[in-house]
């Protein structure tokens, strides 16, 4: 590790995707999600950096909201959690349910709203929280807190507006421009800085924890790195948090 917590160089994947079997994209909401999104180097570095920041289950109960196909389910589940998936695109909800027990489709604030108070251990809102208006991120964030057991984590990542690339795209195209920054996704509703997710989460009694950047050298998907430090952290074109219920 470097100096500013840097990552050097990638490490290597302590879990084996199963090669694709097909590739299709479909960019409208709900977005359908499939495993060959997670075959690229990119993918691959970024599926090791999470599988460090989630702990073994030992059979606790561990929700994953806005699942895709169900491979960060499928993570959890052979860590030891017994996985509850969450998806709106019913492809989605069908193949996760190849993988863990439970799948349920249905937007995330909804479901979350039908389920059990302190019920889970862990949660995932990996890539989600973008996709939603200011309402339903409120919402989502004061659900998930809910849902959480006293001592409970939650695994969230989001693109972030305060990155040299989020900057560019908000300032330049948004203030400037007038075009409305989406972090290279039309189907994202609003885009968050790290300090304001992390307000949010301190809105919502979550207590954050961690916070990591994720960074590249331009605007090519390889090397990626991750910082753990600040001010690094906080300027990551994605920004990953841990935080305690």
């Amino acid at each position: 590790m470097t100096a500013g917590g840097m990552l050097s160089r990638p490490r290597k994947s302590k879990m084996e995707v199963p090669a694709p079997k097909e590739i299709r994209f479909q960019m409208n909401q709900p977005e359908e999600v499939l495993d060959a999104k997670y075959s690229s180097p990119y993918e691959q570095r970024r599926l090791t950096i999470l599988r460090e920041l989630i702990p073994e289950g030992q059979g606790d109960a561990a929700l994953d909201l806005g699942c895709g196909s169900g491979i960060i389910s499928e993570m959890l589940l052979s860590l030891g959690w017994s996985v509850t998936a969450v998806d709106l695109h019913p492809e989605n909800v069908n193949r996760a349910k190849q993988k863990v027990a439970k799948a349920i489709q249905g937007d995330a604030v909804s479901v979350s709203r039908s389920l059990e108070e302190k019920a889970f251990g862990f949660i995932c809102a990996l890539e989600l929280i973008e996709h939603l208006d200011e309402d339903e991120r409120v919402d989502l964030l004061r659900e998930t807190r809910r849902l959480a057991r006293p001592g409970a984590r939650l695994l969230l990542s989001t693109p972030n507006k305060m990155s040299p690339e989020g900057l560019e795209g908000y300032y330049w195209g948004e203030l400037i421009r007038g075009v409305p920054f989406k972090a290279w996704d039309n189907t994202h509703q609003r885009i968050y800085s790290s300090f304001g997710i992390r307000g949010a989460l301190r809105r919502a009694a979550w207590r954050p924890l961690k916070t990591m950047g994720d960074y590249y050298g331009g605007r090519i998907s390889l090397p990626l790195d991750v910082s753990y430090r600040f001010p690094l952290n906080r300027f990551g074109f994605n920004t990953i948090i841990v935080s305690e219920a």
